[in-house]
């Protein structure tokens, strides 16, 4: 099977710390995403952009999209804001990569920079940034040269942000040579919240979570295995059974290699992002990526990321006993749609931990709806039934 026709299993797993669904949860107040303010929102320190959509007026050459580091001073709590671009951009003079400015409203910043450079040509640049979490942004920029002639040309762009310490983590990983079962992480303040989905002796799906800090690119937990209820029967609160451990190597930019423990078994496997795979191209700037769930009816919930127009996410609950079920869905879904509609699928047959690696295969379910209100919270239908979810902040 090819990697695109497998659309929906290369990448689930767990949620259990605080997850998901009824008919009577509804989402309150969220930190992050549209109520961002500067209270909280501290963009001090190193951020990865990305730039994308040029357009070019006047006699420049044409604008490429470009990729690297910025840092940013002073942050929220003062009125004046310093960033400069540390790789990725080419300034000549250097000063013109150094652009001062301060907020404009709580979770909105201006920054810009006028100067002139040795041929007597007058170089202005602005950015405009707006916030949707304490570790994702977006924003317009634009550079407009003034040669000493009189004649001029403008560069417009759109650009995204993430927050350099981990984030750059946050997302699915997959092992290339075992499709069909992998890893979840999100990232927030130093502590990770990861599941790991797979299968059982006789390949059944089945999932399970770690939670704990970051301590020097390195994560180490106990693996749990939950019980839970019936999404269809009345809400139980699941219980926890520890079957062995995990440890993560983040270290490398582009991989992570995931060690394990599993009812005696161990094993180890070098990971790599699942939807560079499956969508190469940008990420959706909004802050939609990570763990959902639904207050009140903890213990499960989902994992979403959305890339190059395409949305890969899973809904981990339990089956009619109360074993940990997981379903996958991947639709299109463009950094402007605010629907989501996909039909969920159910993988067997897979590959259990320390097991001969065996192709799964897919059983569709029913329908799944999201509508989002904002980047932090949305409402899920499914069969009927009404949930409404919210990012979930750890």
């Amino acid at each position: 099977m090819k990697k695109n026709s497998f659309i929906s299993i290369c990448l689930l797993f767990v949620l259990v710390w605080s997850m998901w669904s009824c008919n009577t949860c509804h989402a309150e107040g969220i930190s992050i995403g549209n109520d961002a303010n500067s209270a909280y929102l501290d963009i001090n320190g190193l951020w990865d952009f990305k730039t994308f959509n040029y357009t070019v007026t006047g006699t420049c050459p044409p604008g490429n999209p470009t990729s690297g580091t910025v840092s940013f001073t002073n942050g929220a709590n003062s009125s004046s804001v310093t960033m400069v671009f540390l790789s990725g951009m080419t300034c000549n003079p250097q000063e013109a990569c150094i652009y001062r400015g301060g907020y404009q409203s709580e979770k909105n910043v201006v920054v810009s920079n006028n100067l002139v450079d040795s041929n007597g040509g007058l170089v202005t640049n602005s950015i405009s940034i707006t916030w949707t979490s304490p570790t994702s942004a977006y924003g317009t920029g634009a550079s407009v040269y003034n040669f000493a002639n009189g004649v001029s040309c403008t560069w417009h762009y759109d650009l995204t942000l993430t927050k350099h310490d981990a984030s750059n983590k946050n997302g699915w990983w997959y092992d290339e040579n075992a499709l069909g079962s992998g890893i979840s992480i999100e990232i927030q303040d130093g502590n990770l919240f990861m599941g790991w989905y797979t299968y059982d002796q006789v390949g059944n799906p089945i999932w399970v979570s770690a939670a704990g800090p970051v301590i020097d690119n390195s994560f180490s937990a106990i693996l749990y295995k939950w019980h839970g209820w019936y999404l269809e029967d009345n809400y139980s609160v699941p219980t926890p059974e520890p079957v062995g451990t995990v440890q993560l190597d983040l270290s490398s930019d582009n991989t992570t290699v995931f060690n394990w423990t599993y009812n005696g078994i161990s094993g180890n496997s070098t990971m790599v992002r699942f939807m560079d795979s499956l969508a190469p191209g940008e990420r959706d700037p909004r802050n939609i990526h990570g763990w959902w769930y639904c207050p009140g009816m903890e213990g499960m919930g989902l994992f979403m990321e959305a890339q190059a127009d395409i949305m890969f996410l899973t809904w981990y609950n339990y089956d009619l006993f109360g074993g940990p079920l997981w379903w996958t869905a991947s639709e299109t879904f463009r950094p402007d749609d605010t629907t989501f509609v996909s039909v969920l699928k159910e993988w067997h047959n897979g590959q259990c931990p320390g097991c001969e690696y065996r192709l799964p295969t897919a059983f569709d379910k029913e329908t799944v709806v999201i509508e989002f209100q904002s980047d932090s919270t949305a409402t899920l239908i499914w069969k009927g039934r009404l949930f409404h979810i919210k990012r979930f902040v750890f």
